[in-house]
């Protein structure tokens, strides 16, 4: 049986992403000193938790999804929603240390070890939930970096890392830090665009990450 959420995946191909086709890779300036940069990752060290609202395109292999996101994220847990255009709630996506449970819009559920298996067998497209934390705050993972070029106060422009090619377009104050506020990520199989609307941390000096 084709349930809601399929079935609106297919509708949102069609859509080709139009909640975010403002988001263009703009050109990259001169790199600053390492530490410059090394002073900004220094500033973001604090953020623990934080809660982000905005908008998410997805396109890989004929498949997509384009429309508005709420995630929040504590330590090893997240939970991030996804949204049709019109409001209504396409996928739930719990994730904790141990497992992932995915709600699709017709309360069926899908569990796996991972986050990234699970967006792929239900939703045809992997979500990256290993980096994306670190990455959406503008900064890298524990992992190898393959290649990194920041701006003159040490944000982030464009970034190489585990199999992923990270480009920042903008950055937007939020509770006293420079935070991504439009982020393009490209894989040999996925092109996934994040436009945040609204940053809330969870901070030793900014408390609290309900929206």
């Amino acid at each position: 049986m084709v349930t809601a959420f399929q079935r609106w995946l297919g509708l949102a191909v069609l859509l080709a992403l139009s909640g975010c086709a403002g988001l263009q890779t703009g050109p990259q300036q001169s790199a600053s000193s390492p530490e410059v940069h090394q002073q900004h990752l220094a500033t973001l060290a604090d953020i623990q938790a934080f809660d982000i609202q905005g908008r998410i395109g997805v396109q890989a292999e004929g498949k997509g999804f384009s429309g508005a996101t709420r995630w929040h994220h504590a330590g090893e847990r997240d939970t991030i929603g996804l949204f049709s255009p019109l409001g209504g709630q396409v996928a739930n996506i719990e994730k904790t240390a141990s497992r992932v449970v995915l709600t699709d819009g017709d309360g069926k559920t899908y569990q796996a070890s991972d986050a990234e298996t699970l967006t792929q067998q239900t939703m045809g497209w992997t979500l990256p939930m290993r980096g994306l934390p670190d990455w959406a705050l503008g900064r890298p993972t524990s992992a190898p970096v393959d290649l990194a070029i920041w701006d003159a106060q040490g944000k982030l422009l464009r970034l190489k890392q585990s199999g992923w090619d990270i480009q920042y377009q903008a950055y937007m104050a939020a509770d006293g830090h420079q935070l991504p506020s439009r982020i393009t990520m490209t894989s040999p199989k996925l092109n996934l665009k994040l436009l945040v609307e609204r940053w809330q941390l969870n901070t030793p000096t900014a408390s609290g990450a309900n929206p």
